[in-house]
């Protein structure tokens, strides 16, 4: 692969807010009360590479990262999960596996690139990260990571792509009804059940194991992905990206609220 792949396993976040949408004809709610405030490399983060690509993706309390790349018209190219250390004050550093989901070969065979990184960041501000091979990476940290994970914001219907290992589909319609229950009706013979529920961290990011049960499923039959769900209540963008338990499967949906 190329250096567009180079920083697949970069800290990265979903473009999101600070404060929630109103309809036209009602006020906007009050703003939501921040979370306690975080340390070190820990949240949401927006950037892009020097190749250039843009990354987004999330930090979460444990160090483990996923980020999605994605080319100037919003596609998909690229997902990653990893792991992100941080020495001293300001340094910061980073390892995970690429995948390349441009091509479906890749998908199916799970064929993914080890990336790493180093740099220096600021608390709850900024983030520069350079890899081996010379892309850099420059983010910012986004303040909605603080607010509260609500279930019932996320409640409606998406229309967004889908990417498994088996197939990548556009126009993949999800649902989100009351108690957090997800359903993706888009897959003819394949049922998709799953809740999704907020973080133990209390931090705005949510879980959300999927079940894949059928013949025709994205990934394999009786396959569970475990995701982490990022929503953004004012663009009301949302980004779900996970992986099974022996990582042999990864499942990845971006959509927007109809």
């Amino acid at each position: 692969m190329n250096k567009t792949t180079a920083l697949g396993g970069l800290v990265a976040a979903l473009v999101l807010s600070a404060c929630g949408g109103g309809g036209d004809d009602v006020a906007p709610p009050a703003p939501k009360p921040p979370a306690t405030v975080v340390t070190g490399v820990e949240g949401l983060w927006t950037g892009a590479t020097t190749d250039p690509l843009n990354v987004q993706g999330v930090v979460l309390e444990n160090g483990e990262s996923w980020s999605i790349l994605t080319d100037a018209v919003g596609a998909v190219v690229g997902i990653s999960q990893g792991a992100v250390q941080t020495s001293g004050p300001d340094v910061v550093s980073g390892t995970g596996r690429y995948l390349n989901v441009v091509d479906e070969a890749n998908l199916a065979s799970r064929t993914t690139v080890a990336v790493s990184y180093s740099g220096k960041y600021a608390v709850r501000d900024s983030v520069q990260v350079t890899d081996s091979k010379g892309v850099k990476f420059t983010g910012t940290y986004g303040v909605l990571y603080e607010q509260p994970a609500v279930v019932s914001e996320l409640l409606g219907t998406y229309t967004g792509t889908g990417i498994g290992n088996q197939v990548r589909e556009s126009s993949v319609s999800l649902s989100i009804s009351t108690g957090g229950l997800v359903s993706i009706p888009s897959y003819p013979g394949c049922s998709v059940r799953g809740t999704v529920v907020p973080r133990a961290s209390g931090r705005n990011v949510f879980d959300l194991p999927l079940t894949f049960s059928g013949a025709s499923c994205p990934v394999g039959d009786g396959v569970v992905v475990q995701h982490v769900v990022l929503y953004n209540d004012t663009t009301q963008a949302i980004l779900i990206m996970g992986q099974s338990a022996s990582k042999a499967e990864t499942f990845v949906y971006t959509g927007q609220k109809s």
